[in-house]
């Protein structure tokens, strides 16, 4: 299995997929934003941008997947989104627990991106909070957005952890 794991790791069009799995994310989150009007908060705006850095992963992977420096970049921006993404939606969903259980609870302020690069400012209809953390206004087989983006980023570690391990393999 991790034989073939590492031979699909070498080929384009695997790093393409987790891109446009990335982009398919952010994309849902988009719709639950300006059709179910379930707006970000900051913590989502974070767990956003861990997402496009995993469809950047994806791009580096694809770019030249047989130079092992490009694929380890990629693997190190991609388990680096992970991280962040993963440490953000459990920050969110602690809060959204607290919520439920009658505390008081938010998010602190959110400060911007850097100057050199303001996406709030750039791209406000993606990157600008416009919510609470804590609130759930919108649920699916009684779970939050966060809890499914939360799977959804677990499930995109499995792989992603199963791809490193590969690495180590050869191809023989």
């Amino acid at each position: 299995m991790f034989k073939t794991i590492k031979t699909l790791s070498l080929q384009r069009w695997p790093w393409l997929v987790l891109s446009i799995c990335a982009v398919l994310l952010e994309c849902v989150a988009l719709y639950m934003q300006h059709v179910k009007g379930v707006e970000p908060c900051n913590e989502c705006i974070y767990i956003r941008l861990g997402v496009v850095a995993i469809a950047a992963a994806g791009l580096i992977g694809a770019i030249a997947p047989g130079v092992p420096i490009l694929r380890w970049s990629a693997l190190a921006v991609w388990f680096s989104a992970l991280g962040w993404s993963l440490y953000r939606a459990n920050i969110l969903l602690d809060l959204e627990q607290k919520v439920r259980d009658g505390a008081e609870a938010g998010c602190a302020r959110f400060k911007g991106f850097p100057e050199w690069m303001p996406l709030e400012r750039w791209v406000p209809d993606v990157f600008e909070p416009r919510a609470m953390c804590g609130t759930v206004s919108w649920t699916f087989l009684n779970q939050s957005v966060t809890f499914w983006i939360w799977s959804a980023l677990w499930g995109i570690s499995v792989t992603a952890l199963m791809t490193l391990v590969a690495q180590t393999r050869t191809t023989d």
